[in-house]
C-alpha cells in the first residue's frame, strides 16, 4: 500500500537515512593508512663502541649502499645487534655475542634453523642455516677459538630472507 501523503523529500530522507552510515563505513574500513616511517639508527658509533669494549673481533659491515637503511644498532652485555633494511624491504640482521659455544643463541637468532653445509667468505668458513619455516637463511661463524691468541672465542651470525648468495654478499662487506 502507497503512502498518500508521501513526498520526494520523504524518500530523500530515507535514502540519506541509509546512505550516510554506507558511506561511513566504507570510509573507515577501506583507508588504507600511510607506510610507516622506519626510524634510522646510528650503527656506526655502535659499532666503534664495541671494537672498543668487546672482548672479541667485531664483524660488522664496512660499507654498505647508501639504499640501505640502518634500522637496529644496539651494544649491550657484550653482544652486538645490527638491521638494516635493504631495496625490496628485505631485512639483514647481524648478531655477535662472546663464546665458541652457543647453541641457544644460534638456535634462537635462526629460528630453530637446521644445518644445511658451510659457505666460504673471504676466507672464514660460515655454516649454513635454514629457518624452520624455510624463509629466512642465516650463517654462523665461531671465531677465535683453537686457542687464536689474537682475539677470545665468538659467535656471529648473519641472517635475511635470501638465498645463500645473498647472504654471503651482507657477510662479505664484513671488516
Amino acid at each position: 500500500m502507497r503512502n498518500p501523503r508521501a513526498a520526494v523529500f520523504d524518500m530523500i530522507m530515507s535514502l540519506a537515512v541509509i546512505m550516510v552510515p554506507c558511506v561511513l563505513i566504507y570510509a573507515l574500513f577501506t583507508h588504507t593508512p600511510d607506510e610507516p616511517e622506519v626510524p634510522v639508527a646510528q650503527w656506526g658509533p655502535v659499532v666503534a663502541e664495541a671494537r672498543k669494549s668487546a672482548p672479541y673481533q667485531v664483524m660488522a659491515p664496512t660499507a654498505l649502499p647508501d639504499s640501505w637503511k640502518p634500522v637496529r644498532a644496539r651494544f649491550h652485555g657484550n653482544e652486538l645487534q645490527l638491521g638494516f633494511l635493504a631495496p625490496g624491504d628485505v631485512y639483514h640482521e647481524v648478531k655477535q655475542r662472546p663464546g665458541a659455544t652457543q647453541p641457544g643463541f644460534v638456535r634462537d637468532i635462526t629460528r630453530g634453523g637446521i644445518e644445511e653445509g658451510t659457505s666460504t667468505v673471504q676466507g672464514r668458513t660460515w655454516t649454513r642455516y635454514l629457518s624452520e619455516d624455510e624463509r629466512s637463511r642465516c650463517l654462523v661463524s665461531v671465531t677465535g677459538k683453537d686457542g687464536d691468541a689474537a682475539s677470545k672465542p665468538s659467535t656471529t651470525v648473519a641472517c635475511a630472507d635470501l638465498p645463500y648468495e645473498g647472504v654471503e654478499a651482507f657477510v662479505g662487506s664484513f671488516g
